[in-house]
């Protein structure tokens, strides 16, 4: 598959804060930088202008049954599904026969992490973290003994932001735990990405995430929960899928989780990637492409 080599747009990735072009060949992402130097790295691309677009990894939903790919694709959000999920009772023998684990929010989460870490002493860390335990929602507090237990065996925890009570939940500090965010962005048989986003990064009476931290887990942290293993998926870096979303968006701006305030600057000395202002009109969908293909072009 011929390389194309896009230039003049803004690209989220970890290879490059300051990212205006991206190139991608059979399939996945082979670099991204600024736009002087593609053309020399790329001569026989195929080329495109993104006009200042916003490109970034698509948004995934792993909670995909019933999903219509056609709505989904609309939306800039690609599917990648989560097994269906099983009794508590159900862990001990999945574990051992290295499936995947699945549990809802009615589960109790000291439970879960008590069971996990039973079978982590028996069999080891490690054969309990290839299975990608995975919580769906949360119906209560998770202290911080119960956190760190997942976090030793790498569970993920999917958050339903537009399904599930957040009021008074500190995402932040659950983020700071070292257990693996992921989030849906379905409410109903819709999805909704940017009120998910919005949703996540303001909790009443709590603490929610910065925008670029609730974008992960709308983005590699869902691509994890549905068992994506290598640390790439669901980013832009080089050797990572082609999966992306082109957005004409206002002007980016950086924000921060703070205790009291979320903090937004478009001061390029903080080091943090700019994301679009969750306080204005969605961004609208420019284009989507998947493993290096168009699936919908640029309006």
């Amino acid at each position: 598959m011929t390389a194309l080599l896009a230039t003049g747009g803004r690209v989220l990735t970890p290879a490059s804060r300051d990212a205006t072009a991206l190139a991608h060949e059979n399939g996945l992402i082979v670099w991204a930088g600024s736009d002087a130097p593609g053309p020399a790295l790329f001569p026989d691309a195929e080329r495109l202008d993104l006009d200042g677009d916003w490109v970034a990894p698509a948004f995934v939903e792993c909670l995909s049954t019933g999903l219509d790919g056609e709505e989904a694709a609309g939306n800039g959000v690609v599917p990648a599904p989560v097994p269906g999920s099983h009794p508590l009772d159900a862990v001990d023998e999945r574990i051992r026969a290295g499936d995947r684990v699945v549990l809802d929010a009615h589960e109790d989460p000291a439970r879960i992490a008590g069971e996990l870490t039973r079978l982590a002493g028996e069999l080891g860390d490690p054969a309990v973290a290839r299975c990608t335990p995975v919580l769906i929602g949360m119906s209560a507090r998770i202290d911080e003994g119960t956190l760190a237990a997942l976090a030793a065996v790498g569970a993920v925890l999917l958050l339903r932001p537009l399904v599930d009570d957040l009021d008074g939940f500190d995402l932040v500090r659950i983020a700071g735990s070292g257990v693996a965010l992921a989030a849906s962005t379905r409410v109903d048989a819709a999805v909704r990405p940017w009120d998910a986003l919005r949703a996540l990064t303001t909790v009443p009476g709590g603490r929610g995430l910065s925008p670029r931290a609730a974008f992960t887990a709308l983005t590699r942290g869902a691509r994890r929960a549905a068992g994506a293993r290598d640390g790439t998926a669901g980013t832009l870096t080089p050797g990572a899928a082609a999966t992306f979303a082109r957005w004409r968006t206002g002007e980016l701006a950086v924000v921060a989780a703070d205790d009291a305030v979320q903090r937004w600057s478009t001061d390029p000395r903080s080091g943090v990637p700019p994301m679009p202002d969750l306080s204005g009109p969605d961004p609208v969908l420019r284009g989507l492409v998947v493993d290096g293909r168009a699936t919908v072009l640029t309006r």
